[in-house]
């Protein structure tokens, strides 16, 4: 429930803190190019990564439970089981197959709110990106930039809804288009 309920740019300066600052384990803010060297560039993309995958790796972990805990109570799970299936084919043959259209549809709102959580934290991390873009143009009003960028966003969003709209078919046989 911390990990969902405690704000992107909150966890960011927490692992600022803890990671950069107090154990001196990864550079506090800045990118690095890939040309200028892959340790570097890797060591600087750790703190926001962790940082925006807190919140939806909380969010996925809490569907997958309750999605599971739901299927695993019919009744052709009760079925495998008399039939003296190996549970770890139950759970993930039968349970996690029929239980990953809801797990998929939160991944896909997952990716809505990261475009939103990018903007934040590109901005406390100081990473040059289309989140820093963005609050860059809002400051300067650069209206076709913000249109742009706006645009490229809801490009990103659309695909991805079509993308996880097209993998139900993957996970539930009665889906068909």
């Amino acid at each position: 429930m911390l990990g969902f309920s405690v704000p992107v740019f909150v966890i960011g300066y927490a692992l600022i803190y803890v990671f950069a600052i107090t154990l001196n384990w990864v550079p506090v803010q800045g990118y690095q190019p890939l040309s200028g060297g892959f340790g570097g560039f890797i060591q600087r993309l750790i703190l926001p990564s962790v940082t925006l995958s807190v919140v939806y790796i909380a969010l996925i972990a809490r569907m997958t439970r309750a999605s599971v805990l739901e299927v695993l109570g019919e009744d052709y799970i009760r079925t495998a089981r008399a039939k003296g299936q190996v549970e770890r084919i139950i759970l993930f043959r039968h349970a996690l197959k029929n239980a990953a259209v809801p797990i998929v549809t939160v991944i896909g709102i997952g990716v809505a709110l990261l475009i939103g959580g990018v903007v934040v934290t590109e901005s406390v991390f100081s990473i040059p990106g289309l989140g820093r873009l963005t609050v860059d143009a809002v400051l300067a009003r650069d209206y076709p930039t913000i249109q742009a960028v706006i645009l490229l966003f809801s490009v990103v969003y659309i695909g991805i809804n079509l993308a996880v709209d097209l993998a139900y078919t993957l996970f539930d046989p009665r889906i068909r288009y």
